[in-house]
């Protein structure tokens, strides 16, 4: 059960790093791994886990909160990229349709 939780907190490292990079192609691996991780300890009865395992799942958890933050931080910047790159401007973004050219 020890060796599910560290997986776990590994793969949270992981991904967390990949997250710090920037790097898409390593994070969406790492999530993929970090969702393997999880099923392992999803399937372990919560009545089975050790007390003595209570500070690592408090550490992990605490990781997955930055990893959450983390990620929306992410999307928010990819998100105004995206804006800036297409020409948004007061709540119009620039476009080939018809209504962006003023017809």
């Amino acid at each position: 059960m020890k060796q599910i939780v560290e997986s776990f907190r590994t793969s949270q490292d992981i991904l967390f790093s990949a997250l710090e990079g920037h790097d898409s192609d390593a994070i969406f691996q790492a999530s993929k791994q970090l969702g393997q991780a999880a099923a392992q300890l999803g399937a372990i009865d919560a009545g089975e886990i050790d007390p003595g395992l209570q500070p690592l799942i408090s550490e992990a958890d605490e990781l997955m909160q930055a990893s959450i933050y983390r990620l929306r931080f992410l999307r928010d910047h990819s998100s105004t990229r995206l804006q800036l790159l297409a020409g948004f401007r007061e709540n119009q973004a620039n476009t080939y349709s018809g209504s962006a050219r003023g017809r």
